[in-house]
């Protein structure tokens, strides 16, 4: 294993996802609870409930739902690639929420071609 220097939002995204596969599939709960105590180690408890029963990390997790899901009909062209990567640019959009809502800084992630979204003011999660 190696350590990643990564925002806050990625981490916990990435708790998210992991949170969305132990959801579907019972062989990724030894990978989401590792993560889930290294990432509260890290915080002071009070910190870590306010953060972990947020609006903003509730909505990271619908976002990545909503991801798999359309992944998954993707792989029988139920939806179309648009529709794959408008749920994408939600979960982005949702990690720019939660950072926001908790950290100083601003999301290291750079995400480009997403302009159409922001234009037409799809921006919920």
């Amino acid at each position: 294993m190696i350590s990643l220097k990564v925002d806050e939002a990625y981490a916990f995204d990435y708790l998210s996802i992991l949170e969305v596969k132990k959801q579907k599939s019972s062989s990724a709960i030894e990978a989401w609870s590792k993560c889930y105590v290294y990432l509260q180690t890290q915080f002071d408890a009070e910190r870590w409930f306010l953060i972990i029963n947020s609006e903003e990390y509730k909505n990271m997790i619908k976002a990545n739902e909503l991801t798999f899901d359309a992944v998954d009909k993707a792989k029988n062209n139920e939806v179309t690639a648009q529709h794959v990567d408008y749920c994408n640019y939600q979960r982005h959009s949702a990690k720019q929420n939660f950072q926001k809502k908790f950290f100083t800084s601003d999301l290291s992630e750079l995400k480009i071609g997403y302009e159409k979204y922001i234009h037409n003011n799809h921006t919920d999660v």
